[in-house]
């Protein structure tokens, strides 16, 4: 999944933060970060951007979920948050239950007979 913000500063800012979130339809948050958290320190922000956010495995299982995207001051106080604004929806053939698939297997021993994993 890859998240893409068009960000544009009218003036020069030295305090600002990127963040996304990910919530399922009943609003419980399934991830989320923010460059704060993460360790970045902000330079300077200035004229247009594009900032990408990439997740190389979203593991989550069927439904639908919602993306928040902001880009903020440090003590949290937002330039602009779009709260809940898009909507993306995950298929899958299995009819698995929760909010995410982690990467997992199946091992068998003794006398146990199975097909298909």
């Amino acid at each position: 999944m890859s998240v893409r913000m068009t960000v544009a500063a009218h003036r020069p800012i030295t305090d600002f933060v990127f963040g996304v979130s990910l919530f399922n339809a009943d609003g419980v948050c399934c991830y989320g970060t923010n460059t704060l958290i993460e360790g970045a320190t902000a330079g300077e922000l200035s004229g247009d951007g594009e900032v990408r956010f990439a997740i190389d495995r979203l593991d989550l299982v069927e439904g639908t979920y919602k993306l928040d995207v902001a880009v903020h001051r440090q003590n949290g106080t937002p330039y602009d948050y779009h709260r809940l604004l898009y909507t993306f929806r995950v298929k899958s053939t299995l009819k698995e239950a929760g909010i995410f698939r982690p990467p997992h297997r199946w091992s068998f021993s003794g006398g146990i007979r199975i097909t298909g994993l």
